[in-house]
């Protein structure tokens, strides 16, 4: 079908019948103007099969709107786009900054909960996601009869005396996908070994998520966080209606990935009608660690599909364990994952079977 998927045909039938590629697709940069979000630089992207993702430099590289022909994929929490210079790293005061959006990145030294570690305080989820990046670029290329969209930017952790990572992350999609693909490269540009926790926080949320959608995986085994996520553990991959006042319930997973070192994990819309979802596929060899958070309340009806290569209880914690990752002095580490839309029957059941089949 050529350039778009949908009919376009090849590069010169699109380009003959438009005035430039913005008419149906592209990178676009832009700045909010007002409120707590003010000045905060931002790149729309969009491909002609009606994919759409804003991805936010000014927040560590993350995604925050996402949609596939209008319909939202992501939860936007109350809180919504808040500048950098808001951030506080103090306890769980990343609440307040924590605009939900397709992905929230959370790291790169520490991820999960406040801890104290070696003299230091770390609060929740690291401040990664609230770090301006740096030589951020964009970039619209034909290849063939296909045009490659992409988005870098290098966001760096680092202090005197402390601790120095640069995070390299490329987004890029088509202009005839559904689908994105994120590859991040992290390197300890300082002197000294450095922790490396890593989790990637995927927020979904309505119209996508509803009280009929169903999660599908390779899960080999399911752990609740407590008790109160352990009366639920029977329904990990069901829903309902939002409740008032209900808590969050927190899984963790054991994925089985595939043959070639994959786990898929699949989000139907309606369970009853699988016509719709999403799929995210990731490198388990990277990140052996899969975080479920499933939030059904009222104003915050969400589901985090969560890969990582740590748990959430905290940097101290894992190093109490003995599971906490170090990064030596000039080591990379690279992660990849893809998120992709799923469009009708045939999509939705090739997904799940290639899912449960890890």
């Amino acid at each position: 079908m050529g350039a778009s998927g949908d009919g376009f045909g090849s590069r010169e039938f699109l380009m003959e019948r438009t005035g430039r590629l913005s008419q149906v697709g592209g990178v676009t940069p832009f700045a909010y103007a007002e409120g707590r979000a003010k000045g905060v630089a931002t790149v729309r992207v969009r491909t002609a099969r009606g994919l759409e993702f804003w991805v936010v430099p000014d927040k560590g590289m993350d995604i925050f709107e996402a949609s596939f022909g209008g319909r939202s994929l992501s939860w936007h929490s109350p809180v919504g786009i808040v500048h950098p210079s808001y951030y506080s790293n103090r306890g769980t005061e990343w609440l307040r900054s924590f605009a939900g959006g397709l992905l929230s990145t959370c790291g790169l030294t520490t991820a999960g909960a406040p801890s104290e570690d070696n003299g230091q305080s770390l609060g929740l989820h690291g401040s990664i996601s609230n770090t301006p990046a740096e030589q951020v670029s964009w970039s619209e290329e034909w290849d063939g009869d296909d045009c490659v969209l992409a988005v870098s930017g290098k966001v760096r952790e680092s202090s005197v005396f402390g601790d120095h990572l640069l995070l390299h992350r490329t987004i890029s999609t088509s202009l005839s996908s559904a689908s994105l693909k994120i590859h991040d490269v992290v390197e300890n540009q300082g002197f000294k070994e450095s922790p490396l926790m890593v989790l990637y926080h995927f927020n979904f949320g309505f119209p996508l998520l509803t009280e009929r959608s169903r999660i599908y995986g390779p899960s080999q085994g399911v752990e609740p966080i407590d008790d109160w996520s352990a009366r639920s553990l029977d329904v990990w991959d069901r829903f309902g209606p939002p409740e008032a006042g209900v808590g969050e319930r927190v899984y963790f997973h054991q994925m089985q990935p595939d043959v070639d070192g994959k786990v898929t994990v699949v989000l139907v819309s309606d369970g009853d009608r699988p016509e719709f979802g999403v799929a995210l596929r990731y490198d388990s060899g990277t990140l052996p660690q899969f975080v479920e958070w499933k939030m059904t309340g009222t104003n915050h009806f969400v589901l985090g599909l969560e890969p990582a290569n740590c748990k959430i209880f905290g940097r101290a914690a894992e190093r109490e364990r003995g599971s906490l990752q170090m990064l030596s002095v000039g080591e990379r580490r690279e992660f990849r994952l893809e998120l992709s839309v799923l469009d009708g029957v045939e999509a939705v059941a090739e997904a799940i079977r290639g899912s449960v089949a890890g």
